[in-house]
């Protein structure tokens, strides 16, 4: 009944406008930027863990500057930005700015961006997910609809495809890459916990009947069609990334096997 009443009322929006301008539009109406900023600040935290694992930690300044022009937000944002245009139906588009320009819906994404931000402090984020096993059926119902636990596996998993094939083309290789499916479980769990820790940070905060409405919206088509386009954009964007960090890494290999 929601999603219906939902639907009809962004049809009132479908108005024609210049498409890829609305699809601009819609990326900076979600708060993209700002995320992409989120996760290239966390990223750069764990590709420490990178040099230190295959490097012994002596990547040195070259390792240091190369990833920090990988996880540039300014190189990664033009990206997502045209692959998320480029898949967007103009007038899912169009209908989606209804909902994520209103106020409601500058005021989830405020929070989001809020919460993400947050997540990037370590403390914060172990507090998060520890209190994911106490979720209350609004987050749980989000991540359902939206099929957020497993798209953010298989882009997890892809990544580190990436990465390793990427390693192996600048240092033949071929024999370091894990049974990557085999991790499939492991990396859901890991994954569920931190969205849900996430999402019941962000909830923490918005009004009671905020979460209701975003569901409605992830619900309809247009929802759906929103979700597969950005996580399209993201998961090239990632695996693009990846597979540069992976090419660095082999790159230094053979300096730090000498």
């Amino acid at each position: 009944m929601r999603a219906t009443f939902f639907a009809c009322v962004m049809a009132i929006f479908a108005l024609p406008a210049d498409a890829d301008t609305e699809a601009d539009r819609l990326v900076d109406a979600m708060g993209i930027p700002a995320l992409i900023a989120a996760f290239s600040e966390d990223g750069l935290e764990t590709v420490r863990d990178i040099n230190d694992g295959f490097l012994n930690g002596q990547g040195g300044d070259v390792f240091a500057e190369t990833t920090r022009r990988l996880y540039d937000p300014a190189r990664l944002e033009p990206k997502l930005r045209a692959d998320m245009i480029a898949a967007l139906d103009p007038r899912d588009a169009r209908q989606a700015l209804a909902f994520f320009e209103s106020a409601q819906g500058q005021r989830i994404i405020a929070l989001e961006v809020q919460a993400r931000q947050a997540m990037v402090d370590d403390a914060v984020e172990e507090t998060a997910k520890a209190a994911a096993s106490r979720a209350d059926d609004a987050t749980v119902a989000l991540l359902s609809v939206r099929n957020l636990v497993d798209r953010n596996t298989d882009v997890a998993l892809a990544a580190q495809r990436a990465f390793f094939d990427g390693l192996a083309a600048t240092s033949d290789r071929t024999d370091m890459a894990p049974d990557i499916e085999g991790q499939r479980d492991t990396i859901a769990e890991s994954t569920r916990a931190w969205l849900t820790g996430y999402y019941m940070l962000v909830a923490s905060a918005l009004e009671p009947d905020d979460m209701d409405v975003y569901i409605a919206f992830w619900e309809t088509d247009v929802g759906q069609s929103v979700d597969a386009a950005l996580y399209s954009a993201f998961e090239g964007t990632y695996v693009d990334l990846s597979f540069g960090l992976g090419q660095l890494v082999g790159r230094l290999l053979p300096q730090n096997e000498l």
